[in-house]
C-alpha cells in the first residue's frame, strides 16, 4: 500500500513504522495536488495544520480535480475538530487522532479505504456518479458487508426486477428501496411507500387497490389505491410478512397478471408497477406455519438483497455517526461537530439491537441533552447504560427458580440476565461462585491470546469477532502484551 502524507514527517505517525506501508512525504498542499496527478496512491493522509493551504481547502481541491483517492485527516487540536463536519461533507473519507489510535486501527482504516477505492474503480462507469467518499448515494458504509449490498444494487441498476429486501428492523431497508428506485429506469415516475403493519388489515386492501363509492360504510366516493398511484413507477411494500393471507393472494395476482380491481368493483384495471418488498421476518418459517404463501415468496424473491445488522459492521459507525450529527446540527441548530475517540469506542462496542435507527435516536437524545460542540464518553456512556438497563428489563427471562444465564452465541440479539420472582429465593444463590459476563469475557480473550501467542487475527477468528472489536476489548479490559 502506498500513502501520500501531506505536511508531516515519518516520525509524526509512528503507527506506520514497520507495517510495510510505503509513504511519500510532501510539505504542503500544492505539492500534494501535483503529486497525486502524476503518481498512484492508495490513500492520502493530511496533517492537522498545513503551510500555504489549509487542510479543509486541500480536501476541496482534491475533490474538485476528480482525484477520487480516499482522504484521511489527522486531528490534533480543537480548531481542526471544528472543521471536520464541513470537510466530511466535502469528501473526507476518514480521520484519526494519532495519540488515541493504535497501529491496528490505523491500518484497518487504510485497508478499508483501499478496498473501497478499488471497489469504486471496478464499478461500471455509469455507477461512478452514485458513489460518495463514504458510501453509495445516501447510504453510508464502506466495509465488506456494505460493499456486498452495493454490488447487488449495481447489478440491478436500470433493470426492472422484483426485489425482496431482508433485514432486521432499523437496518435501513426503506433507504435501500428508495435508492433502488432512484437508480432504476422508473426514476422519474412515482415511488409509493406502503408500511403494511401500520395500516389496519381491514383497510389495507382499499389502501392498496382503491374502492368504489358505496363499497363499505364511509366510502362516499371512488378512490384510487396505491397501485394506481404508483402506475409506471415503483411500489415499496414494507414488512410484507405482516400481510394477511387473503391480501397476499391479491398481491400475487398483481405480480402474475399486472391487474387489480377496486374494492366493491368489477372493472379489471391494468397496472405497470415494479414491486419492491421488505421483511424482517423468516418468511420460510411463516410458510411452514401456514402464515405466508409460498407462491408469493417465489414471485417477490426474484432478486433478494440482505442488509446486514449494524453489529456485523461496527467499523462503519464513525461514518454513520458523523452523518447523523451533521443532520442533527442542522435540524436542532446545535453546535455539535465531533465525537471524541473514547466516545466513539463506546458507540462501536454497543450492541445496537435496533440497528441504525437506534443509533440515530440515541445520538439525537445525546445531542438534545448536551448542547456542546464535542461529545465525549461522559455524555455518551450514561445514555448507553440507560438503554442497556431498559433492554435488560424488557428481555430478562422470568423463571420460577433463581437462574443465571449466559449469552447465547446463536442469538446475539437477546440480552440475558437474572430475574427472581420471589425475593425470598435469593438466599439459594451462591453469588460468590457466579462470575460476571465481563469476567468471563476477560478470561476468554486472555486464554485466546495466550493460546495463539498474541496473534490478533487468529484470536479474533476463534472468538468470532473482528480484529477491531478485539482491540477495543483489549483497551476495555486493560490487557497488554507482556514483553
Amino acid at each position: 500500500m502506498t500513502v501520500l502524507y501531506v505536511g508531516g514527517k515519518k516520525r509524526d505517525i509512528p503507527q506506520l513504522s514497520g507495517t510495510g506501508t510505503l509513504v511519500d512525504y510532501v510539505q504542503n498542499g500544492m505539492i500534494a495536488l501535483s503529486a497525486a496527478q502524476t503518481q498512484s496512491f492508495d490513500a492520502i493522509i493530511i496533517e492537522d495544520q498545513l503551510p500555504l493551504m489549509t487542510a479543509s481547502r486541500l480536501i476541496e481541491e482534491f475533490v474538485s480535480i476528480k482525484q477520487e483517492i480516499p482522504l484521511i485527516s489527522i486531528i490534533r487540536g480543537d480548531e481542526r475538530r471544528s472543521q471536520l463536519m464541513k470537510d466530511f461533507g466535502h469528501g473526507l473519507f476518514g480521520w484519526f487522532e494519532p495519540d488515541h489510535t493504535s497501529t491496528e486501527e490505523l491500518m484497518e482504516m487504510l485497508t478499508s479505504a483501499d478496498r473501497f477505492h478499488n471497489f469504486i474503480k471496478d464499478a461500471p462507469k455509469t455507477s461512478l456518479r452514485s458513489f460518495t467518499s463514504i458510501g453509495y448515494r445516501g447510504i453510508v458504509g464502506m466495509t465488506d458487508a456494505m460493499l456486498k449490498v452495493y454490488h447487488l444494487m449495481i447489478q440491478i441498476k436500470n433493470k426492472d426486477v422484483t426485489t425482496l429486501l431482508y433485514g432486521e428492523s432499523g437496518t435501513g431497508k426503506n433507504l435501500i428501496a428508495k435508492t433502488l428506485h432512484e437508480t432504476s429506469l422508473r426514476r422519474d415516475r412515482p415511488n409509493v411507500v406502503v408500511n403494511c403493519p401500520a395500516i389496519p388489515s381491514e383497510l389495507l386492501e382499499s389502501e392498496l387497490f382503491g374502492h368504489e363509492k358505496g363499497a363499505f360504510t364511509g366510502a362516499i366516493e371512488r378512490k384510487d389505491g396505491k397501485f394506481l398511484t404508483a402506475n409506471a413507477g415503483t411500489i415499496f411494500l414494507d414488512e410484507i410478512g405482516d400481510m394477511s393471507p387473503s391480501l397476499q393472494a391479491k398481491i400475487l395476482r398483481v405480480l402474475e397478471s399486472s391487474e387489480i380491481e377496486r374494492v366493491g368493483g368489477a372493472e379489471t384495471i391494468k397496472v405497470d408497477v415494479r414491486v419492491i418488498s421488505a421483511t424482517n421476518q423468516d418468511l420460510e418459517d411463516k410458510i411452514r406455519k401456514g402464515e405466508f404463501r409460498q407462491d408469493l415468496l417465489h414471485r417477490i424473491n426474484v432478486f433478494p438483497i440482505t442488509i446486514p445488522p449494524l453489529r456485523d459492521h461496527p467499523e462503519d459507525i464513525p461514518l454513520m455517526a458523523m452523518s447523523i450529527l451533521k443532520r442533527l446540527a442542522k435540524k436542532h441548530k446545535t453546535p455539535v461537530h465531533y465525537i471524541s475517540p473514547a466516545g466513539m469506542v463506546l458507540l462501536k462496542s454497543f450492541p445496537w439491537i435496533g440497528n441504525v435507527r437506534e443509533l440515530e435516536n440515541t445520538l439525537e437524545r445525546i445531542v438534545l441533552i448536551n448542547d456542546i460542540p464535542i461529545l465525549t464518553e461522559n455524555e455518551i456512556k450514561p445514555i448507553l447504560d440507560e438503554s442497556s438497563h431498559h433492554l435488560h428489563q424488557q428481555t430478562a427471562p422470568v423463571t420460577s427458580s433463581p437462574l443465571v444465564s449466559s449469552p447465547s452465541p446463536q442469538n446475539s440479539n437477546t440480552i440475558y440476565g437474572t430475574q427472581n420472582p420471589a425475593e425470598e429465593q435469593l438466599h439459594f444463590i451462591d453469588t460468590s461462585a457466579v462470575k460476571s459476563l465481563k469476567e468471563l469475557e476477560y478470561e476468554a480473550i486472555q486464554a485466546g491470546l495466550s493460546r495463539n501467542n498474541w496473534n490478533m487475527t487468529l484470536t479474533a477468528q476463534q472468538l468470532g469477532i473482528s480484529r477491531m472489536t478485539l482491540y477495543r476489548k483489549l483497551d476495555q479490559h486493560g490487557l497488554r502484551k507482556k514483553d
